[in-house]
């Protein structure tokens, strides 16, 4: 999209209102004069500029908009485009988006903008799991955004930060940006129950990684308090984004960028519901880790009934927490039920998180020994072992190859039993691994 000066704006409404530079200067100016404005070489006066913007049936505030402030807009449009389709997992629609951004960026100086574009592309490599990158990112963000102390949007930043960090195990790293959260919370007049909840619910997961319990069960509390709030939402904003592109192309910028913020805000609210079903997730796992089941399966079953409302592939993840309370309960029977489910749902998925099959082995290898069915216990870890060992994930194949040793151990096979639990400590060893048995 071109970006104008007055001049340019004027002449080029003049020329769509068919007008010669006489029909504009009418009694009030010259022909001379107007095309003086018009290749930039004068600039007219308020009342000029208010007769002009009459007689050419537009606002005065549009003649007068800067051409920095016409390339923030653009940004802002394609960064609409570029976050609605990184939260519809369209990476590469959405890093083109941002690049195009970037042009407009650059030739401008925009620095938020910019700070904005740094966190969208960090977004999109921490999907690809692309952990360095997204955090050198992020940290550049940050930068920007506490130089103009823009509070929400530092919030974000520590947040994502922390959850790729605690992807990473670095507990301590990732407790301190939670806490940095947490921080810009009390400290500024940012109100977002969501948001709150989430920086709660994930000190509380950390400190639990730390075996901090004591402080982990009382965050788990504040989230739990910050959940009873809130209530789910559907979203139509495909719809939006389409008239958003359509008025874009027709050069209607300000209708381009309300339609992709009508969408985008539908999108947020989707995400929104997403997030709060996540939070149900992680709190019902949590609850039942400390033994509350009972609480537990409240959470979750109200998660999996709002991401099936919502055809959220993650209500995957919801029904192996359901089925491993099962588990700690004894109840193969309805342990089994569930697992049926996640094979159905599993085989519904466009695209199979790879570690869905690692987490289905493990249920099904505990359901077994519950069955004391040893045998297919036994084929169904090393199924679950060549299936971690081919796709390259070193931590799970080594928690597999110590669960075996533990089975074999148990059946008195002692020699199998050390082969495999050495087998799993030389892989933690050679990937400096650290996990709980």
């Amino acid at each position: 999209m071109e970006i104008l000066s007055l001049g340019e704006k004027i002449k080029k409404r003049r020329k769509e209102l068919d007008l010669t530079l006489k029909n504009l200067a009418g009694d009030r100016i010259t022909a001379g004069q107007i095309s003086l404005i018009e290749s930039g070489k004068s600039n007219p006066s308020m009342d000029l500029l208010e007769y002009l913007a009459g007689a050419l049936k537009v606002s005065v505030e549009h003649l007068m908009e800067t051409e920095e402030t016409q390339a923030g807009k653009i940004c802002i449009y394609y960064q609409n485009i570029a976050e609605s389709n990184i939260l519809n997992n369209n990476l590469e629609i959405a890093w083109k988006a941002l690049e195009d951004s970037f042009l407009y960026i650059e030739k401008y100086g925009l620095e938020l903008n910019m700070a904005t574009n740094l966190y969208l592309k960090a977004l999109i490599h921490e999907k690809k799991k692309e952990y360095d990158e997204a955090q050198e990112l992020l940290l550049s963000a940050n930068n920007i955004y506490i130089k103009y102390n823009c509070s929400d949007e530092i919030i974000k930043v520590f947040m994502l930060l922390g959850k790729i960090t605690l992807e990473l195990d670095a507990y301590h790293s990732a407790y301190s940006y939670f806490q940095q959260a947490e921080k810009v919370f009390e400290e500024s007049d940012v109100y977002n129950e969501v948001a709150m909840g989430k920086v709660y619910y994930y000190i509380s997961k950390t400190l639990n990684k730390m075996g901090i319990d004591k402080e982990a069960i009382e965050y788990m509390k504040y989230a739990e308090e910050k959940l009873l709030k809130l209530k789910d939402s559907r979203n139509y904003g495909e719809s939006f984004m389409k008239i958003g592109q359509v008025r874009f192309k027709e050069g209607n910028l300000n209708q381009a960028i309300a339609y992709t913020e009508k969408s985008l805000n539908l999108f947020r609210t989707r995400q929104q519901s997403i997030l709060i079903t996540d939070l149900m997730s992680g709190l019902g796992e949590m609850f039942s880790e400390y033994g509350y089941v009972d609480r537990s399966f409240e959470y979750l079953l109200d998660a999996k009934a709002i991401k099936e409302r919502l055809s959220e592939e993650s209500t995957v993840n919801t029904l192996m927490l359901i089925c491993n309370n099962y588990i700690k309960l004894k109840d193969e029977i309805n342990a089994k039920k569930v697992l049926e489910q996640i094979v159905s749902n599993m085989q519904n998925l466009s695209v199979t998180d790879c570690t869905l099959m690692y987490k289905y082995h493990i249920l099904k290898y505990k359901i077994e020994l519950l069955e004391k069915k040893y045998e297919e216990a036994e084929r169904t870890l090393i199924d679950a072992l060549n299936y971690t060992e081919k796709m390259n994930y070193h931590k799970e194949s080594a928690e597999i190859a110590i669960a075996l040793g533990k089975f074999y151990m148990d059946l008195g096979r002692e020699e199998e039993a050390g082969k495999y639990l050495d087998e799993g400590v030389r892989i933690l060893e050679e990937t400096k691994c650290l996990t709980d048995f």
